[in-house]
């Protein structure tokens, strides 16, 4: 007690003034309605930058959180991107060769395949289909993407199918030159997978480095005018009455996924008939 009355003796009268000033401000402020809006105005700004700061400090401190959140939302949207294309490659890479252009579309169907296994580096090489007999596939049937011909199948199971491609020399596949209308039969050398010969077209064709090769459409296994590649150079064959023409092939062969397998409306018929004159 006596410390408390020794500390009001010793600041007794400041404590007096401070009391006298807070109650003169307030009637100051409480009757005066000029200096009274002055007051909110001022504790306005006031209140507003401590909330300012507090949500500064409250958002820097939401950053991390809110960051992890990106980087989920992020990772979501990439996988999502990632099924999207595979989807999409699916339905339209092997779907886009240029059939409906031709006269015959309505013969011919195509039939969405994936390539599983690939072999680019052997002398006979083959490709393996994602695709058999459920789904349509036949021995004899042509394959193809959007660059040109892949080849032909040759096994079926009920659910894959092996692919014999153009790099393999025991295939002949019936093609021409667009410019001239010239058909030849294209087979490889074995050499380079980016190349293929073009045989027994006639010496007297007027033949160009660039020229397009196409299906001649003589088989029941591709329609006329599917893209095989462009000439590279020619020379005189060993039998001097034929030409001899390095094919650049338009189909990367090490780099296919996605292909057609060609279903052609009479294919069966025609070869029955052609089986029975050859009897």
């Amino acid at each position: 007690m006596q410390n408390f009355l020794r500390f009001v003796s010793k600041f007794g009268t400041l404590l007096l003034f401070i009391l006298l000033q807070v109650i003169a401000l307030y009637l100051l402020f409480s009757s005066n309605s000029f200096q009274h809006s002055v007051f909110l105005s001022s504790e306005n700004k006031f209140s507003g930058k401590v909330y300012a700061i507090e949500e500064s400090l409250s958002s820097y401190f939401r950053l991390k959180y809110e960051n992890e959140i990106l980087v989920r939302d992020n990772i979501r949207l990439q996988q999502e991107n990632a099924r999207l294309k595979v989807g999409f490659a699916q339905f339209s890479d092997s779907s886009d060769i240029a059939l409906l252009g031709f006269k015959e579309a309505n013969e011919y169907r195509l039939i969405p395949a994936r390539v599983i296994k690939n072999s680019v580096t052997h002398i006979r090489n083959y490709i393996t289909l994602d695709v058999g007999k459920q789904d349509g596939i036949k021995p004899e049937m042509g394959v193809a993407n959007n660059d040109g011909i892949v080849g032909v199948v040759s096994q079926v199971s009920e659910h894959f199918s092996v692919v014999i491609p153009i790099l393999n020399p025991e295939v002949r596949f019936s093609c021409k030159l667009k410019k001239s209308n010239t058909s030849g039969s294209l087979v490889w050398d074995g050499i380079d997978r980016r190349f293929a010969m073009l045989e027994e077209v006639p010496p007297y064709v007027n033949v160009t480095k660039g020229d397009t090769v196409v299906t001649s459409g003589f088989s029941a296994i591709f329609p006329e005018g599917i893209m095989v590649g462009t000439v590279e150079e020619y020379e005189i064959g060993d039998d001097a009455n034929y030409l001899r023409l390095k094919v650049n092939l338009s189909v990367r062969f090490d780099a296919i996924s996605n292909v057609g397998v060609i279903d052609y409306k009479y294919r069966e018929e025609i070869k029955n008939l052609e089986e029975e004159v050859t009897k």
